[in-house]
């Protein structure tokens, strides 16, 4: 049984804007490691490359504080970006 997208974790091509922070993920359990979020109107996601490795430096750590716009999928809480613009301010 399919069970259709919630709001909560679209599914999809989509382009979110927001800002880049370091959060904890997993915060308070024996699995938490800090990362990468995108804070966006519609929610607060993990961000990686898509095509990055999950393992090694998430290259968007040069870009913590500034505002972007991203496009990409959502796949287990992780928004994988495949493309990026700094928007300016």
């Amino acid at each position: 049984m399919k069970v259709p997208p919630s709001p909560k974790h679209p599914t999809g091509p989509l382009q979110l804007t927001g800002k880049l922070e370091l959060r904890t993920f997993y915060a308070n359990t024996k699995r938490s490691f800090t990362g990468i979020y995108l804070v966006s109107d519609i929610g607060t996601f993990l961000i990686r490359p898509a095509k990055q490795p999950v393992t090694g430096i998430n290259p968007l750590q040069s870009l913590l504080g500034k505002m972007i716009t991203a496009t990409g999928q959502i796949k287990h809480e992780v928004f994988l970006a495949e493309q990026l613009t700094i928007v300016e301010e």
